[in-house]
């Protein structure tokens, strides 16, 4: 393990990198670039990339979203409430929380932490929807963010339970999509406690994942932490989205900011 240390944005930061890690941030670029329109609460809980265009899940919006165009980040608001009936559906009581697209499919999270699943959103049918806790007892558990890394999901799970220590509260489960079980469960960079949104995104090789400001790789075979950046531009982040190679990044707040990363 080799230490540097980098000056970005005139903050002094220390990063460690492996040899797993194949491209760093440009934190020199980091730019916001969009706002949620006016009409939609203020607020992304999960932000994720279809292969054409990033969609954002609104807090408590009902099975509302959004979807941004990446290239002439433009937003188109999609209005059928029949779609955000059926996301509802899966994410059960609270709406959404987590998001991510694999092989075609919408993979939704409750934000109470009672069920995740899949949707065709060709033709906005469900599939099989996973109902279950990770933690029995009190405490509100939500699934954060979702990502992909092509055979398995990973979901930031996220349980308000102050009297647990925050690697107990705040894990990264790897998951079979067919059975929904947990065969990897490993604790995440831990945060503020108080805040319930952190994101996370799959980027080819390594897990990003993004608490507060600070911005965590994480190597999907160990679940061990190989770099550490602070991004002081983000205040709350709430969703990750990786196209090519930059990093997409929503704020609690409506706002969506994009981090070029170079090899």
């Amino acid at each position: 393990m080799k230490h540097r240390i980098l000056l970005p944005a005139a903050i002094l930061l220390l990063c460690w990198t492996t040899a797993a890690q194949a491209a760093t941030p440009n934190l020199r670029e980091v730019k916001l670039v969009a706002q949620l329109p006016k009409e939609l609460p203020q607020e992304i809980i999960g932000l994720a990339y279809d292969g054409e265009q990033l969609w954002a899940t609104i807090f408590h919006g009902r099975g509302a979203y959004a979807k941004l165009d990446p290239t002439s980040l433009t937003w188109t608001v999609d209005k059928d409430p029949e779609h955000h009936r059926i996301i509802e559906s899966v994410n059960g009581i609270g709406g959404p929380a987590g998001v991510c697209f694999a092989d075609g499919m919408m993979w939704i999270g409750g934000a109470f932490g009672e069920s995740f699943g899949p949707i065709d959103p060709q033709n906005w049918t469900t599939g099989r929807v996973i109902k279950r806790k990770q933690r029995t007892g009190t405490g509100t558990q939500i699934y954060s963010s979702l990502a992909w890394d092509g055979n398995n999901l990973w979901i930031a799970w996220h349980w308000i339970d102050y009297k647990q220590p925050l690697e107990q509260t705040q894990r990264l489960l790897k998951v079979d999509p067919l059975t929904g079980n947990v065969i990897a469960d490993f604790p995440v960079p831990p945060g503020n406690p108080n805040d319930l949104t952190h994101a996370l995104t799959f980027d080819g090789t390594n897990l990003w994942h993004m608490k507060d400001q600070r911005l965590s790789a994480i190597d999907p075979a160990t679940g061990k932490v190989t770099a550490v950046y602070i991004v002081p531009e983000i205040c709350r982040a709430s969703g990750l989205a990786w196209i090519k190679d930059t990093l997409w990044i929503s704020e609690f707040n409506g706002k969506i900011w994009r981090l070029p990363f170079t090899s």
